[in-house]
């Protein structure tokens, strides 16, 4: 497989390792932090997360927030929508869609929303508790 700029992407199965801190990734990658165009390589939802944390008051476009450049140099590492699966960016606010101890998997605020007025029940997919009200 290629990625539009021509580059391979690695086997599905092979090992993968964070940007940010080395580790193993060993979730699949829709539930961590994958890079936004798409180019193989992935960084995790906690190492993502902890960066983003760090507000930066010079940066107006992504409200503060600081995200994580992909050394690809196109994308950014954002965990994908569990609803619409886009990738959730600034200035997109986001959700946990189950309870702790889990709380690892994001979708939209907006996304949440639409799942409540249709009445739909999901449940993690990593957990499999049921979706917060």
């Amino acid at each position: 497989r290629e990625t539009p700029s021509g580059s391979l992407l690695p086997p599905r199965h092979a090992h993968m390792e964070c940007v940010v801190c080395s580790e193993t990734v060993v979730l699949p990658a829709k539930f961590e932090a994958p890079c936004t165009v798409r180019c193989g390589r992935i960084c995790h939802l906690q190492c993502a997360h902890r960066w983003s944390l760090t507000r930066d008051t010079t940066e107006a476009s992504a409200g503060g927030m600081r995200m994580i450049d992909c050394p690809c140099g196109a994308g950014v590492f954002a965990p994908p929508c569990a609803v619409c699966e886009r990738r959730i960016v600034p200035p997109d606010s986001s959700r946990p869609t189950c309870r702790e101890p889990c709380g690892r998997v994001l979708a939209h605020s907006i996304c949440l929303v639409a799942v409540q007025r249709f009445r739909a029940q999901r449940c993690c997919g990593l957990c499999s508790q049921p979706w917060v009200e």
